[in-house]
Parts: structure tokens; C-alpha cells; sequence
């Protein structure tokens, strides 16, 4: 009874640490990076994962808003290729490590999280002016 308590145990334990390690395939990256990498990223997915009002007020030209809040964020991102590279943000990057590790565990190969948000964004533009 015991060698097969201990067979689960370690079964279990190599499949949470093959979790944890999917997880760790996000990158946060600082905006001045992060626009390097989607420029030359060619067919990616990019989705601004804040609410509509948050969207309307400014965004990233070309990405998509996808509220992680959405009842219906699954059925959007399952839609979309898995192979290619994901370009999210929120406003502070305080979602979109949540919504990087979902990505993952849906089988995206590669997320790339905008470091500080799009308030990191906004405030390295103001700065480069």
C-alpha cells in the first residue's frame, strides 16, 4: 500500500511541476522590448485583454481587445492559433500575468506580457518625446 501511495504522490508531483514550468514560459518584457519583439514577430496574435471602456480610452494600434473579464474570454482565445506568438497587456500588468498562464495552459507556445501595462507604455512615450 505504501509503494503505491508513494507511485501517486510522485505521479502527481511531475504533473503540477510540468504545470508550473508551462507557466514559466511568459515573458514580461518593457515597453521599449516589447515593441522591438512585436515588430519583428510578423504573424502574432495581439490582444489587449482590458474592459471596452478601458480600450476606448487608448490602446496599441493593431491589437485586438479581448476583455479577460468576458464571460465569453475563452471561447475568444481558443479560436486563435496556437502556434503563434501572443502580445498581451492590461493597464498596470497586474491581469495579464493571470491571463498568460491561462494562455499556457490552453496550449500557446509563447505569451509575451507588456511590463507595467499600457500605463508603462504611455509613460515611456511621454518620456521619448
Amino acid at each position: 500500500m505504501r509503494a503505491a501511495s508513494f507511485v501517486l504522490l510522485l505521479c502527481t508531483a511531475t504533473a503540477c511541476s510540468s504545470i508550473y514550468r508551462k507557466s514559466e514560459k511568459a515573458v514580461q518584457l518593457p515597453p521599449a522590448e516589447y515593441l522591438q519583439q512585436l515588430a519583428e514577430a510578423g504573424e502574432a496574435h495581439r490582444l489587449d485583454i482590458r474592459t471596452p471602456m478601458e480600450y476606448r480610452k487608448g490602446h496599441l494600434e493593431g491589437f485586438a481587445n479581448v476583455n479577460y473579464l468576458s464571460f465569453s474570454f475563452g471561447k475568444q482565445v481558443d479560436s486563435l492559433d496556437r502556434d503563434r506568438p501572443v502580445f498581451i497587456y492590461c493597464a498596470t500588468a497586474h491581469r495579464s500575468p493571470l491571463v498568460a498562464r491561462a494562455l499556457l495552459r490552453r496550449g500557446f507556445e509563447e505569451v509575451i506580457d507588456l511590463a507595467g501595462g499600457y500605463k508603462a507604455y504611455r509613460k515611456s512615450q511621454e518620456a521619448g518625446r
